[in-house]
């Protein structure tokens, strides 16, 4: 692909922001008796809030290709346009 140093940049922020919370899932999918319910909820959670953007981003930048509801569950909801 060709991108522009700032889209390369931005790129490249988008695949590494969230790490650290790849590699604490994949500790847990290694034990997941090392956490309780809770924490392993919390881990979940902030998980799915923080990631799909980035990755949403990225796909965007790099190929072109905006986040789809491709599994129908409203997964991509519009912002609300406030007209007054």
């Amino acid at each position: 692909m060709e991108l522009s140093p700032t889209e390369a940049s931005d790129v490249a922020f988008h695949m590494t922001d969230w790490l650290d919370d790849l590699e604490a899932l994949v500790k847990f999918y290694q034990n997941p008796e090392a956490l309780s319910p809770k924490e392993a909820s919390q881990l979940l959670l902030g998980f799915l809030i923080h990631v799909p953007n980035h990755l949403g981003a990225a796909a965007k930048i790099y190929a072109g290709n905006p986040v789809r509801d491709v599994f129908k569950v409203g997964a991509v909801e519009q912002e609300s346009s406030d007209s007054a």
